[in-house]
């Protein structure tokens, strides 16, 4: 039995995922990750108004699995970013089952929208 006949809804391609985790010790979580065998790609910092690139002092990284992503964040909440090469018609379809996607903020192409439990998912163009 396919997707369409178990629910009744066509399949939505949601593209590649990254999954974002809020972790209580970052540098546990970047020695687990790796252990994990993800690589790490970014370590990220900030400067007080902007990310910068940091080993020093990091409050998230990100890292690779296949083509997959997971950013870890000593800050903010779980969510997950979705990108998508049609974010209008990902929106659309989303409409169409009852759920309520919003537009994303300025300059952004695509949608978020909350499960039950408050976790943002984001619906985003894919970048080339």
């Amino acid at each position: 039995m396919t997707d369409d006949e178990k629910t009744g809804w066509p399949q939505v391609e949601l593209g590649e995922v990254t999954m974002i985790f809020t972790v209580k010790d970052l540098a546990k979580s970047i020695d687990f990750y790796t252990r994990l065998g993800f690589e790490r790609t970014v370590v990220h910092g900030h400067d007080g108004e902007k990310p910068i690139s940091s080993e020093d002092n990091p409050t998230w990284a990100t890292f690779r699995c296949g083509n997959q992503s997971v950013d870890l964040m000593d800050i903010g909440m779980n969510m997950m970013h979705f990108e998508v090469d049609d974010p209008p018609a990902v929106m659309t379809a989303l409409t169409e089952r009852g759920l309520a996607p919003s537009a994303a903020g300025p300059g952004n192409t695509g949608a978020s929208l909350e499960d039950p439990d408050g976790n943002i998912i984001y619906i985003m163009k894919s970048t080339p």
